[in-house]
């Protein structure tokens, strides 16, 4: 008897997850509580995080300090081979009061900035993010596309595409209800930061760490560490604040054009839909509505807008490089290397093969919507190599 999509779902997780460490096992680089305090709170995909996702607690010492500083939205690491930002790994520094200052446009504040970052104006990046800011899957293949291509342009979007994809999840909520997942994402962008690479300078913990890793190679303390600390740094971000709103479509249509049929959506930023739409906006309806960064509470978004500024989301990654071009030891870089490429190949395989197996399980659709990939994605073709066994240990 053939097995059934969800237990292989949980076979393919278990051998992703039985490859790295044990859940249970402790991490020779968690992380202190002096490292807490100093490295707490930084800007995420969501608004302001710290790596172990705890409550944020300042200090009523540094509190008003903080608030003047621009918050840590760049330096940050991150797994490639999930999307999940880890801790901020840069040195940041702040010159005196004053002297090297951004001015929030909704409030007036004033804020200073760190010494080895620029801050650039966030108009043409939001504006080109705006222009496909509606994302509409029809199956898992253009869902994992999207992800796969927007990493391997280097510029990864927040929200719903910051993380590598569940396929499962999306099956179950989705596509075996013979539903598409169509996304609007509305940014907000504040700036940009770059961090200027002759100042970069690793901070004392991320050295610390680094100076723990051998050289001979011990696969199980490098992917320690790699899952503790991440495998990238990011260099470049826009960052403020976003709208994003999900909603069930239908999943083969009669509209072969992702961008008529977008249009025909109820997002909360639309006016009267076209009468032309009434067969579709009868079968659809927007399941979700989120606001990243700010004030998550206040329910109008003008005056979320004005929170934005002391607590904001981190919108794309806009450049990012490997953390071991930061390493001296050559043995010691050499053997991060080989990690983070034998992980991530790890983690795509597995990926593939959850795309392969739910696409496998969809019924193929009549008319051309089967076929319509998002035009950001559209030139990407994923692989599916088939896992023998299940496993690749």
């Amino acid at each position: 008897m053939p097995l059934s999509v969800y237990v292989i779902f949980n076979i393919i997780s278990f051998c992703v997850q039985y490859t790295f460490l044990s859940p249970t096992t402790a991490s020779v680089f968690q992380f202190t509580e002096e490292a807490r305090a100093a490295l707490c709170p930084f800007v995420g995909t969501t608004g302001m995080r710290c790596f172990d996702g705890n409550p944020l607690h300042r200090s009523s010492r540094n509190f008003d300090l903080e608030l003047t500083r621009l918050p840590r939205g760049v330096g940050i690491s991150v797994d490639r081979a999930t999307g999940q930002m880890k801790a901020p790994v840069v040195k940041l520094t702040y010159p005196s009061t004053g002297s090297r200052t951004w001015t929030d446009g909704h409030t007036g504040e004033i804020f200073d900035l760190f010494n080895e970052a620029t801050l650039g104006s966030a108009n043409r990046i939001a504006a080109a993010y705006d222009t496909t800011r509606i994302h509409i899957f029809h199956n898992a293949s253009q869902l994992s596309a999207a992800w796969r291509q927007t990493f391997a342009d280097g510029k990864v979007r927040g929200g719903e595409l910051a993380r590598r994809p569940e396929m499962l999840e999306y099956f179950e909520n989705y596509f075996s209800r013979e539903e598409a997942l169509a996304l609007s994402q509305r940014v907000i962008g504040l700036y940009t930061l770059t961090l200027n690479a002759s100042a970069v300078q690793l901070n004392e913990f991320a050295s610390r760490a680094i100076s723990q890793l051998t050289a001979a190679f011990d696969s199980d303390l490098y992917e320690d560490f790699v899952d503790t600390w991440g495998t990238h740094i990011i260099t470049r971000s826009l960052v403020g604040g976003m709208i994003e709103e999900r909603a069930k479509v239908i999943r083969c249509s009669r509209v072969s054009d992702d961008a008529r049929f977008a249009h025909c959506i109820p997002f909360g930023d639309r006016g009267p839909i076209s009468s032309n739409c009434t067969y579709y906006t009868d079968r659809m309806r927007v399941i979700s509505k989120r606001r990243l960064g700010g004030n998550q509470e206040i329910d109008n978004d003008y005056e979320w807008k004005k929170t934005l500024a002391t607590g904001p989301a981190l919108l794309q990654i806009l450049e990012m490089v490997p953390l071991f071009e930061f390493v001296t030891d050559k043995a010691v870089k050499q053997n991060l290397i080989t990690i983070i490429r034998y992980r991530q190949r790890q983690f795509d395989v597995s990926q593939a093969e959850s795309v392969r197996l739910v696409d496998s399980r969809l019924q193929p659709c009549v008319s051309g919507a089967q076929t319509i990939t998002n035009a950001p994605f559209k030139s990407l073709s994923v692989p599916y190599p088939i896992l023998g066994e299940y496993c690749i240990i």
